[in-house]
């Protein structure tokens, strides 16, 4: 009988010690995991920032911030405080200096809401863009091509360097599909589709006159990918050409900001890594030999929220450099 007492006892005195624990486990969880994932977001954004990467869709967004999730939904949120302590520790994770740590060669931050530059260096500075070209292409695209227009994926297309976007030869799309791929993931071959759709030539004047008749009077374009050490401009250009295309174009800054998109079997992941980021508000990257990294990006920044242009030329760290930018806003 004693034996018995002993294992009923025994028995629930484990049980209740259990519940206990695992109790105490879900607490400290439910109540230190936020800032474990808070931590986690400064330590992934700012080695992020110290890696030399390239415009390509193999890239997956490496930043990683706090979640809920309902279902198979998965949402990010930041608190306004929360996102001015990430910039703020992500700046401070990063080398220490003054300006002259931005590696980029030419760079600009612009207060476009108010009109004034907050820092800036060889802006004028003439330099291959890159894909950043690919803002242009599409601009010139959608004034040019009906978005219901058929487009078929030659071998021709397909022979331009990069394929990010997984074509295949006779694959057909309409026009409004290819800008999606052509600004989520870069791809030459969309590029290269809009333009010999309409005549390559003529596009690429189009192009061209376009960026004069704005007064992007030092922007050239050779192709319409970037493709070309030719496709030259400046800072001070780049930041209008941003600054036209939110103002009168705006759905384009918004395919940017898709983190996926799906049309048929193709699904393109956006590798842009400040989509988790409130602040930011579109943008465009881009990578060559002879560029280096370059990127056009838009952020609301401040206390009143105003809308800054930020403008990368040539730098061996894009990340790195954009946080640096972006930290110098303290208003």
């Amino acid at each position: 009988m004693r034996q018995f007492f002993i294992i009923v006892f025994g028995g629930l005195f484990a049980i209740v010690a259990g519940v206990g624990i695992a109790y105490g486990g879900s607490f400290a969880w439910k109540h230190f995991r936020p800032q474990l994932s808070k931590l986690s977001s400064y330590t992934n954004l700012a080695s992020l920032a110290l890696r030399n990467e390239s415009d390509s869709a193999s890239l997956v967004d490496a930043l990683k911030s706090p979640t809920s999730i309902s279902g198979t939904k998965k949402t990010i949120r930041y608190t306004a405080s929360e996102e001015e302590d990430l910039i703020n520790a992500a700046e401070q994770a990063l080398p220490s200096g003054s300006d002259d740590r931005i590696k980029a060669k030419a760079y600009l931050l612009k207060n476009l809401t108010r009109g004034d530059v907050t820092i800036d260096y060889e802006s004028d500075r003439l330099l291959p863009i890159a894909s950043v070209s690919k803002l242009v292409t599409a601009v010139i695209a959608r004034r040019l091509i009906d978005s219901a227009e058929r487009i078929t994926i030659t071998k021709e297309i397909m022979s331009r360097y990069g394929n990010t976007a997984i074509f295949n030869v006779g694959e057909t799309f309409k026009a409004s599909d290819l800008y999606y791929p052509l600004l989520m993931v870069s791809s030459n071959d969309a590029a290269e589709a809009l333009a010999q759709d309409y005549d390559r030539k003529k596009f690429i004047k189009a192009m061209n006159d376009w960026v004069q008749s704005i007064g992007a009077y030092r922007t050239y374009f050779e192709d319409p990918s970037g493709l070309s050490v030719h496709n030259v401009s400046t800072a001070n250009d780049l930041a209008l050409i941003m600054d036209w295309i939110r103002k009168n174009d705006p759905d384009i800054i918004k395919m940017t900001l898709l983190k996926s998109k799906t049309v048929r079997s193709h699904t393109w992941v956006n590798p842009t890594h400040f989509l988790s980021w409130s602040y930011y508000i579109g943008g465009k990257n881009g990578f060559t030999s002879e560029a280096n990294n370059t990127a056009v990006s838009l952020f609301t920044l401040g206390k009143n929220k105003n809308v800054y242009v930020a403008v990368l030329l040539n730098t061996g760290n894009r990340d790195a450099d954009m946080i640096r930018l972006v930290g110098k806003v303290r208003e």
